[in-house]
């Protein structure tokens, strides 16, 4: 649901339609506070939180095993 998400943001964006990237935006940036807050790291560890958890969609989404690169 995350992924379909940033897509629409920049298929909307494409048509010139801007209405849903401006609060798609700020809602990342509430995620990234929360997170960020809650873990109580710097800006790189919490980064790197939120890669391996995007690394983890994009390997769902097209069909890899959570195992996979083990």
């Amino acid at each position: 649901m995350q992924m379909r998400g940033y897509a629409t943001v920049v298929a909307a964006e494409a048509k010139g339609d801007g209405l849903i990237g401006e609060p798609g935006r700020a809602g990342w940036m509430r995620i990234w506070d929360t997170a960020h807050l809650s873990l109580g790291a710097d800006a790189g560890a919490t980064a790197g939180f939120f890669a391996c958890g995007m690394l983890g969609n994009t390997l769902t989404a097209i069909g890899l095993p959570a195992s996979a690169g083990k």
